[in-house]
């Protein structure tokens, strides 16, 4: 095994033998190169690959990690250590041993929709009206106090608000004893289970804690309460704990990560060494100088410095657009610049954006420019579900013979029309030879199906008819909202408390830029939606040629790239507005920019828009605090409208005397402008999101801090102070 390759600081990582170790692996700085080199130094030293245990988040990263070990040692014969994910040592830890603390070694693994059924039997029992909350926002709230390791005994109601975190308080315990009475776990149980068993089994956790003399955890950052818990219990004989990982970098709070967990390991792990890896392999040094400047705005963090022996770099492109249109097809000609002109690839780039509604125009904007691209940790914009289904609701409105999107949405949201009423209406259907949605007008008056059902279809009916009235005397947008409203669909989302939901609610509105767009460009429903089947038409992606890849930012963690293109640097989508009067949440929102920022390799190209139509509403974002943090004389302005001036009483010049991009806030003078900070006599500090109406009758959205949210607010009704 040769460790030539590593510097001193990774060399020390491997070869450090006995007691805690803290590695503090900055963006591209080789931890994987590091975490793999110390278990082969390790067992060629002489240490058994029982005593060896890596835990890592993905099956794909535990997989890479064995298959570099097997490499470094070369030798037949060798047994890989345990190198896996928590949920899969976990599992195998609980087969063995879960009969100690009442289950049998049988037991099954409930998934999404077995844990929906077991939670809708749970609330019926417990009369809790899925009106009211629904099963989803439940299981979250429950997956939230088992990433947090508290039990129903743990949890004290008097200390929760009313809402879904209280009910779903009062259904966990109902919930966790109906899953012990079924020998049945859920996800978030593999975990808990675990725990509790090495802390009521001695003999199970003596073994366990004996026979890990080394524990490596990869992406430390990432773990939640449960997580660590299971890391210290495993620890308690030899203490031997490497954890590798980089605070700058954890940006899954919304999940149960815990920052604190890397933060607070010294403390919680006396005598530890820390090791910090600051030489980035992967980016220049104008990237790295960038990233730097974002990043070490935050406070919670451990202090570290990214340095590379790599070259100093082309400047950071800045392109402020006049609109989210403008902006996408500017990001389209840097793209095939970078392609025609400097040979970057297609697959070597990607395109980075926060939240998954901004996808839509850069992909009709790709399909126009006729580059290739891939959309990761997603559907492309049409084919997301949420948009099929209101658009499935639109084409049976406008063509009633449609069957096909009929069924799709005959019981979406849930209407009390089953499969079984269905299945004979489509037979009655079919016997007088009518189309569906004609079978369910004449079925009704037939009695083919039960009367229960027959109101439910009649109801259903009533609705696709009023909207299709509806249709002749209106815009477009107001016929897709009122779509979205009167079946239902938008209600659904709402009171599913879920991130899923907010995201799907996000697309829907998007969606209504979409519609309204074209109608701008005089085209008819029936052009938006042969529009919309060529969009969904994945064809147009000619793999041979290399791909774009596109994604949100929580996604790209892990990737690199050759050329980086991040969208909406703004106040509002990044950071968001709901994280700008959370000051954790909006130091969670630089880490998410410093990830975005230290993906690129080579280009890094950021831009946002003065004025931008998402979410079905117009707004004037500010350019993103997190510009100001740039260094100037990194970044080079291409835009081609006049940006703000900056807020200096000296001139900033950019790279090679090119004037350097501005950030100062485009307010005007009302002062309840887009991005400016009120306090509310009832709600508290919140930021101003959108503004609309008169001077007389002035109204605003604000983001307030939790619980309250959004808030759309009449100022002549209230009295705002502004901050």
């Amino acid at each position: 095994m040769n460790l030539d390759s590593l510097n001193p600081e990774q060399l020390d990582a491997v070869r450090y033998r006995k007691g805690p170790l803290l590695v503090v692996a900055g963006a591209g700085s080789g931890k994987t190169r590091v975490i793999t080199s110390r278990i082969a130094y390790l067992i060629q030293e002489g240490m058994h690959p029982d005593h060896i245990i890596a835990i890592t988040f993905t099956n794909k990263a535990a997989g890479e990690m064995k298959y570099r070990v097997i490499n470094m040692l070369s030798s037949d014969g060798v047994t890989p250590p345990w190198i896996s994910t928590f949920h899969s040592f976990c599992l195998r830890l609980l087969r063995r041993h879960i009969n100690e603390i009442g289950y049998s070694r049988e037991f099954v693994i409930y998934d999404s929709a077995d844990q929906l059924s077991l939670i809708k039997q749970c609330m019926k029992s417990a009369g809790i009206d899925k009106e009211t909350v629904t099963p989803k926002a439940l299981l979250n709230h429950i997956s939230s106090f088992k990433n947090d390791f508290l039990f129903p005994k743990d949890i004290n109601t008097d200390d929760l608000t009313f809402g879904a975190k209280m009910k779903a308080a009062e259904v966990y315990p109902l919930y966790q004893k109906n899953l012990k009475k079924s020998n049945a776990l859920d996800f978030d149980d593999l975990l808990m289970m675990s725990v509790c068993l090495l802390k009521e089994s001695e003999t199970v956790l003596d073994r366990y804690s004996n026979q890990f003399q080394q524990i490596l955890v990869d992406e430390f950052q990432d773990t939640n309460a449960t997580q660590y818990e299971l890391v210290r219990l495993l620890a308690s004989k030899h203490g031997n704990v490497c954890a590798v990982g980089d605070d700058d970098q954890s940006i899954y709070r919304w999940r149960g990560a815990n920052i604190e967990n890397i933060l607070n390991f010294e403390k919680d792990f006396p005598g530890t060494c820390v090791i910090k890896l600051e030489e980035n392999y992967r980016s220049t040094q104008t990237i790295l100088k960038a990233a730097a400047g974002v990043v070490s705005e935050n406070r919670n963090r451990k202090e570290k410095t990214l340095w590379t022996q790599n070259e100093q770099g082309e400047p950071i492109v800045y392109y402020r657009a006049e609109d989210e249109a403008d902006e996408a097809r500017s990001v389209c000609e840097f793209i095939i610049k970078h392609n025609q002109e400097e040979g970057v690839l297609f697959n070597d780039m990607a395109v980075l954006y926060r939240t998954n509604a901004q996808s839509r125009i850069m992909e009709e904007a790709l399909r126009g420019s006729d580059i290739p691209y891939k959309l990761i940790g997603g559907f492309r914009f049409y084919e997301r579900k949420e948009i099929k289904d209101i658009l499935a609701f639109v084409r049976v409105i406008f063509n009633p013979l449609d069957s096909v999107s009929l069924r799709r949405i005959i019981n979406v949201p849930a209407r009390g029309i089953g499969k079984t009423s269905i299945d004979k209406i489509e037979k009655f259907s079919d016997l007088k030879e009518i189309p569906l949605m004609e079978g369910l007008r004449q079925a009704c008056l037939s009695k083919v199906v039960a009367s229960g059902s027959t109101k439910n279809i009649l109801n259903f009916v009533k609705i696709m008819d009023d909207l299709s009235t509806f249709y002749e005397n209106s815009s477009l947008v107001d016929f897709l909202q009122e779509v979205v409203e009167r079946t239902g669909y938008g209600d659904m989302l709402k009171n599913d408390a879920t991130r899923e939901s907010k995201d799907r609610i996000d697309t829907l509105n998007e969606l209504f830029t979409a519609i309204q767009q074209s109608e701008e460009r005089g085209e008819t429903l029936q052009d938006f939606l042969d529009t919309t089947a060529l969009v969904s038409d994945s064809d147009s992606i000619d793999d041979s040629r290399g791909v774009l890849q596109m994604m949100t930012l929580h996604t790209c963690k892990g990737l690199e790239y050759d050329s980086v293109y991040i969208l909406g640097l703004e106040d509002g989508l990044l950071p968001h507005a709901s994280s700008m009067s959370d000051p954790e949440e909006y130091e969670e929102e630089r880490r998410l920019c410093y990830v975005g920022i230290t993906r690129a390799k080579k280009k890094l190209c950021v831009s946002n828009a003065r004025i931008r139509r998402i979410y079905g509403s117009t707004f004037n974002y500010p350019p993103s605090q997190f510009l100001m943090a740039i260094p100037p004389d990194v970044m080079v302005n291409k835009s081609r409208i006049e940006t703000p001036r900056y807020q200096k009483s000296i001139p900033v010049v950019g790279v090679d005397g090119v004037p350097a991009p501005s950030f100062s806030s485009e307010t005007t003078d009302t002062p309840y402008a887009i991005g400016a900070k009120v306090l509310h006599p009832k709600f508290g500090t919140g930021i101003i999101i959108k503004r609309d109406g008169s001077e007389d009758d002035i109204k605003v959205d604000i983001f307030f801090k939790k619980p309250h949210g959004k808030k759309r607010i009449a100022v002549k009704h209230v009295k705002l102070i502004v901050l």
